[in-house]
């Protein structure tokens, strides 16, 4: 049985913080505005409103089902290897034991390429999770810049601002927006998207999910 962890590549990084490449108002969205710079904090929008659980629930549901579908390939491949044991008998040929070399190592090469195209699949997943909540909460940073006579919405994240000024920091002021127009918690997003099939392969032993962080 092939032994491993695929899974350890989608344990680092899983959920980047959701302000990173948030973009500055329109000048058709924010005719009222009269210049300067707004500034907000998506990951403590997203965290108030409920949106960071939603995401990451909808992220463990996706990578379970991706996890499952690696098992399943893994029980498939090593079904097919004791058969050809068991054919072969309890004292195979030189000719024969290589076949079996030969097979386990081009199930570990496809296996490989199985967890690279989940990675790649759960990788997406988290970008267009994050991306459809930016897109969400942008007339409402729009909105309240612009009444505070505010032109451009920039995130807030460790590193990029060294201070701000109080004044225009609109964090608080978009959350009480969202939820003036959105009174009803919203559930939670727990249908995972259909997974995709990788190539038949041996999946590795999965390692546990992390706890999957919209900030991180």
């Amino acid at each position: 049985m092939l032994k491993g962890s695929l899974w350890a590549m989608l344990a680092a990084g899983v959920m980047m913080s959701i302000g990173c490449g948030f973009q500055q108002g329109t000048a058709e969205s924010s005719s009222a505005a009269k210049g300067g710079l707004a500034v907000i904090d998506l990951d403590v929008v997203a965290k108030s409103i409920g949106r960071t659980q939603e995401i990451n629930e909808s992220w463990q549901v996706r990578k379970n089902a991706l996890d499952q579908a690696l098992q399943k390939l893994q029980a498939n491949f090593n079904e097919q290897l004791t058969a050809k044991k068991t054919e072969f008998g309890e004292t195979p040929t030189e000719e024969q034991t290589k076949q079996l070399a030969a097979m386990r190592q081009d199930a570990a090469n496809k296996l490989v390429q199985a967890g690279r195209t989940a990675q790649g699949d759960l990788e997406k997943y988290r970008q267009k999770m994050v991306a459809d909540f930016r897109a969400e909460m942008r007339p409402y940073a729009q909105q309240v810049a612009s009444s505070k006579g505010l032109g451009i919405v920039i995130p807030k994240n460790e590193g990029f601002l060294l201070s701000v000024d109080p004044g225009v920091d609109i964090t608080a002021d978009v959350i009480s927006a969202y939820a003036a127009k959105s009174p009803a918690a919203k559930p939670s997003a727990t249908t995972a998207a259909k997974p995709l099939t990788p190539a038949p392969a041996a999946p590795a032993e999965t390692a546990a999910a992390p706890e999957a962080e919209t900030t991180r």
